[in-house]
């Protein structure tokens, strides 16, 4: 007959099994949702002032892009600004885009973008252009994003105030560097370079640096300046633009 303790010993075991058999399994978290295949933003900026001169800038600006399962993205991108010095209209330009690309492999993208632009204060009544080229993401670990990119296209441009259209080849390169600040801010620079092919003295410059703070989940403050340079500017014209804004934006 077995001893009083080793039955108590086989009787605690049994129902340990038994309450552990009965105890749920333990349940893994829910797997984050994957990021939504559209997404877009949209911004406003006004500035206005009033006493000696009167001047008001208006300044709109929005952006969509998809980016599915599928290697294919597409984006979409439009600006357009209108200002005045006491009531005399004295600024007036507007540019939109449109870029389909294909990963080539999880940094490097084949892209095909088609662009107009005009600024009739600028001497450019209008500029269309299209180009292929490949970006390719240099850094992608945050706090510091780096990509780059290049291409080769074709333009047309019509000068003001004669109306002189230049068609021209030409090839670019860009920059883009991306300091992640904290959860709620970051500082962005782009930089684009636009060699002429036809006339090399004709090259072309951009560099956009803004800082973005959040104000909640939905709006953010960004302020920027935008430097633009034509090394062979219309007729009366300067090479160089430079605009300083701050506008709010809202991501969609």
């Amino acid at each position: 007959m077995p001893h009083p303790k080793h039955r108590f010993a086989v009787l605690a075991i049994c129902f340990a099994s038994l309450v552990q058999a009965q105890e749920p399994a333990a349940v893994s978290p829910p797997a984050p949702p994957p990021p939504p295949a559209w997404t877009g933003a949209g911004q406003v900026s006004f500035l206005r002032t009033s006493g000696n001169t009167e001047t008001s800038v208006l300044g709109l600006a929005s952006e969509l892009k998809y980016e599915g399962t599928s290697p294919w993205s597409v984006a979409a991108a439009v600006a357009v600004n209108r200002g005045s010095v006491s009531g005399e209209e004295n600024l007036r330009n507007l540019a939109a885009s449109l870029r389909g690309a294909r990963a080539l492999d999880p940094r490097t993208d084949l892209f095909v973008e088609v662009a107009y632009a005009e600024d009739i204060y600028a001497g450019i009544d209008s500029r269309v252009g299209a180009e292929l080229g490949l970006a390719r993401k240099l850094r992608i670990g945050e706090p510091h994003l780096l990509s780059v990119e290049g291409g080769l296209g074709f333009a047309r441009e019509v000068r003001l105030p004669e109306k002189v259209v230049d068609n021209f080849a030409f090839g670019r390169a860009g920059l883009t560097y991306k300091y992640v600040i904290s959860k709620t801010a970051e500082f962005q620079n782009q930089a684009s370079y636009i060699a002429n092919l036809k006339e090399t003295p004709d090259w072309r410059l951009m560099n956009v640096a803004a800082l973005t703070a959040a104000l909640n989940v939905r709006f953010s403050l960004k302020l920027s300046h935008t430097v633009s340079h034509l090394n062979t500017p219309p007729l009366g014209k300067k090479k160089t633009d430079t605009v300083m804004a701050a506008a709010l934006v809202t991501k969609f």
